[in-house]
């Protein structure tokens, strides 16, 4: 194989129409694009064909060829097999008739003696997500992380449902699906879990803690705590260095080269106060009780401890209160009734006693999420290196940037925005020639994690 290059294993079409399989392999070195993201329930694949005319042989006899789209594929729907291989022997394997459905087809640009198109490819569930048989109507009980499951199992029918990675809710949830496709309700549920964490102490950790991501992977269904993705207790952390000398080595310790960065994006203070990142009211009127009450939720982003950096950012004094807690920016009008934020409870007095519960309430938690996404995601970084196919949206990498300084710089050298990030999205792209990873990074806080 050709250094930094990708090796198509397999990347066949199947035909909807007949038996026939078409090997896209040979469309002149197809171009991939294979994305993921923690934001998206499906993965996706741009491919750009470059078809010759012999693509499949013709029915006459005379051994002639014809091109792709000439002879019933790309229609929509096809099943695809996909397995690539990286330099290193990483694989995406998704070649079941499980996995993969076209799309769409872009394009189809006539040059001389071909013509060029692309395939746009996404999980089999993406279509599945669309089927009236498939929304959920039925009433759903138990641990969140639970329903999340089984809303994979029951309605995506998806055979990834068995081996999703699920990090478990303590909390409890009571609801009817309301006609939503199961995707709308699996984004519900990562607003409402709160993750098992347990303290130094052995008790249970909520704060901030609130807040998952449903998400797809190549290696599966993802339903995740924002917590526990940055935590690094027990994770291989692969590494990575922006070296401005250009040297040809890898340095040791570290697993490659950072070819491309770009922080020109990584802080947005404006838009984080005006979402209430740090600090933010919830007023609700209680119709129960007849009461109107004034909820406040500040953090110093600290939630439980779990954070990718050395230390969080400093926010200017004048945005604090007398406690040094950062001022409300943000809030949110809620409306509490009974059978509103408990469904599914038979009486009355049942609902009345729930809803009294602590951190049952519902916009309580929603409220907890919404402010840990945003502070887990406080700042960014856009890098480019060598294709490694063993990363997916959701990883921990270590980053490590020079410092822009006049004195003589080394290996080591750190500077504030080196340390932990989380892969939040990530596209691997290229052919057979040359191949490369893109990964927009997020991160919680600054330097480099010592502990």
């Amino acid at each position: 194989m050709t250094a930094n290059a990708l090796q198509f294993n397999k990347f066949e079409m199947k035909s909807n129409v007949d038996d026939r399989t078409v090997d896209l392999r040979g469309n002149g070195n197809p171009i991939i694009e294979y994305r993921e993201s923690v934001f998206m329930p499906y993965v996706e694949i741009t491919a750009y064909i470059v078809d010759t005319g012999n693509t499949l042989p013709a029915d006459d006899g005379t051994g002639a060829g014809i091109g792709l789209l000439d002879d019933g594929f790309g229609q929509g729907t096809e099943t695809i097999l996909f397995n690539i291989e990286d330099e290193r022997g990483n694989k995406i394997n998704l070649a079941r008739n499980t996995d993969l459905r076209v799309a769409s087809v872009v394009g189809d640009f006539q040059g001389f003696q071909n013509s060029s198109f692309q395939l746009k490819i996404v999980s089999k569930e993406a279509f599945d997500n669309t089927l009236l048989k498939n929304r959920c109507n039925q009433k759903f009980s138990g641990k969140v992380s639970a329903i999340a499951r089984a809303i994979v199992k029951e309605n995506l029918k998806s055979p990834k449902a068995g081996s999703m990675n699920i990090d478990e809710t303590l909390d409890e949830y009571h609801a009817w699906g309301q006609d939503r496709t199961p995707f709308e309700m699996l984004l519900d549920m990562q607003k409402l879990g709160i993750p098992n964490i347990q303290t130094s102490k052995g008790k249970t950790a909520k704060g901030n803690t609130a807040g998952y991501l449903f998400f797809q992977t190549s290696h599966g269904y993802q339903f995740r705590s924002l917590d526990k993705l940055y935590d690094t207790t027990g994770r291989t952390i692969r590494k990575y260095i922006e070296n401005s000398k250009g040297d040809e080595d890898i340095p040791v310790g570290y697993d490659g080269k950072i070819l491309w960065a770009d922080m020109s994006k990584s802080v947005d203070a404006l838009t984080q106060f005006e979402t209430g990142a740090w600090a933010s009211q919830l007023h609700v009127f209680n119709e129960v009780e007849k009461t109107y009450e004034v909820r406040d939720l500040k953090s110093s982003g600290k939630g439980n401890g779990i954070t990718a950096g050395r230390h969080l950012p400093k926010i200017n004094s004048d945005y604090l209160d007398d406690d040094g807690e950062p001022l409300p920016t943000a809030k949110q009008n809620v409306r509490q009734a009974v059978g509103q934020t408990v469904v599914g409870f038979d009486t009355i007095e049942k609902q009345v006693e729930k809803y009294q519960e602590i951190n049952y309430n519902v916009e309580d938690i929603i409220q907890q999420a919404q402010q840990n996404y945003r502070q887990k995601m406080n700042t960014s970084a856009e890098i480019v290196i060598e294709a490694d196919l063993s990363l997916s949206a959701g990883d921990l990498i270590f980053c490590e940037f020079p410092e822009l300084s006049t004195k003589v710089t080394t290996i080591g050298s750190r500077t504030r925005k080196s340390g932990i990030y989380m892969i939040a999205d990530l596209c691997h792209y290229g052919d057979v020639g040359n191949s490369f990873t893109g990964l927009h990074l997020v991160r919680d806080s600054y330097g480099v994690k010592t502990t």
